[in-house]
């Protein structure tokens, strides 16, 4: 485990400032979320980032596609 400390000071309206190479190594950017928990007297923030597409949705082939579009032709043209 790679731990990292660095000295930071709390700003106007209590915000708290993440230092640059530490937004870095973890991938954060501008409007990323965190969850804030108090545990233990400690503050432990951890990023939320959102599913990338291939993630969410996996990869489909064009042929997988037209497969399912064909059922739903067959099945609606069997109701009429």
């Amino acid at each position: 485990m790679n731990l990292t400390s660095q000295i930071i000071r709390i700003g106007r309206r209590m915000a708290v400032y993440i230092p640059k190479d530490i937004a870095e190594r973890l991938g954060l950017e501008e409007g990323d979320r965190m969850v804030l928990q108090l545990v233990n007297g400690r503050l432990v923030l951890t990023p939320i980032k959102p599913p990338r597409v291939q993630e969410a949705w996996g990869e489909v082939s064009m042929k997988e596609v037209e497969e399912v579009g064909e059922e739903l032709t067959r099945k609606t043209v069997k109701r009429e």
